[in-house]
C-alpha cells in the first residue's frame, strides 16, 4: 500500500498533536499534584506556625510563672530571715525579762513593744533614769520615793558599786541631766537616807563615798545639787523639804 506524502505529513502531524495533548495532559497532572501538594504544604504549614505560636505563648507562660516563683521564693527568703531575726530578738527580750524580779510590763511594752527604757526616761550604762523636771510644788523625799516605786522603779543610787561609772561618766551625765531651777540649794532627790546614824541607799547598801557638801549635818535625807563639785554635790536635809527627784529602774537590754 503506498503513502503518498500528503498522507504521511497528516499522520506525522496527528501523532505529534496527540503526542503534545499527552504531554499537556501529563503537565496538567503534575501541576494538579504539585498544587495539592503546594495546598497540603501550605496547611501543615499554617498548622505548624500555630502550634509554634501557641509553644511561644505557653513558654512566655511558663517564664513568666518561673520569675513569680523566683520572687515568691525570695520573698520566703526574706520573711524567713525576718522571722529568724525576730525570734532572736524575742528570745533576747525574754532572757532581758527573766532577769527581773517582776517585770514592769506596762512600763517597757505600753503598746506591746518592748523598749529598753521606758518612755520619758533616759538610758545611761545598763540602767534608766527619770529625772523630775516639772515645775512646784516639788516632793518631799518620802513623796518623791512613793512615785518612782508607783513606777516600778527607786530613787537613783549612786554606790561603791559603780563608784567608776559615777565618776568618769554619771557625772557628766547627771552634769547635763539636771536642771537649775529656783536657787542654789535646789537639787534632786537621791535615794540616800540615814537609818540609826548610818547612811543606807534604798537597795540597802550603805554609802561609802560621803560627797556631803554639809557634813556633820542632823537631817537625815540626801539630794544632789548642780552648781557644786562631784565630791561636795551632796545635801543632808530634812525629809519634808521639797525637791525635784531621780528614779532608776534596770534597763531592757536586749
Amino acid at each position: 500500500m503506498n503513502v503518498t506524502k500528503l498522507e504521511m505529513f497528516y499522520y506525522k502531524s496527528a501523532f505529534l498533536k496527540k503526542c503534545q495533548m499527552i504531554e499537556l495532559m501529563a503537565i496538567c497532572v503534575i501541576w494538579v499534584a504539585v498544587a495539592m501538594e503546594t495546598k497540603k504544604l501550605k496547611l501543615n504549614l499554617s498548622d505548624l506556625e500555630a502550634k509554634n505560636e501557641q509553644l511561644t505563648l505557653e513558654k512566655r507562660d511558663l517564664q513568666n510563672q518561673t520569675e513569680d516563683l523566683r520572687m515568691n521564693m525570695t520573698k520566703l527568703q526574706n520573711q524567713n530571715e525576718q522571722l529568724r531575726n525576730n525570734s532572736d530578738k524575742l528570745n533576747k527580750i525574754l532572757a532581758a525579762i527573766i532577769s527581773y524580779t517582776n517585770f514592769p510590763a506596762d512600763l517597757f511594752c505600753p503598746d506591746g513593744v518592748c523598749k529598753t527604757c521606758p518612755k520619758d526616761w533616759i538610758q545611761f550604762q545598763e540602767s534608766c533614769y527619770f529625772f523630775y523636771n516639772l515645775g512646784s510644788p516639788w516632793k518631799t523625799w518620802d513623796q518623791s520615793r512613793q512615785l518612782c516605786q508607783s513606777m516600778k522603779s527607786d530613787l537613783v543610787v549612786i554606790s561603791i558599786v559603780n563608784v567608776y561609772i559615777f565618776h568618769f561618766n554619771l557625772q557628766t551625765f547627771v552634769k547635763n541631766t539636771i536642771q537649775y531651777y529656783y536657787e542654789n540649794n535646789q537639787g534632786y532627790w537621791i535615794g540616800l537616807q540615814k537609818v540609826n546614824n548610818i547612811w543606807i541607799w534604798v537597795d540597802g547598801s550603805p554609802d561609802t563615798l560621803g560627797y556631803w557638801q554639809n557634813p556633820g549635818s542632823s537631817e537625815n535625807f540626801a539630794y544632789i545639787i548642780q552648781n557644786a563639785d562631784l565630791n561636795q554635790s551632796w545635801i543632808q536635809f530634812r525629809n519634808s523639804f521639797r525637791n525635784r527627784f531621780i528614779c532608776e529602774i534596770k534597763a531592757l537590754i536586749f
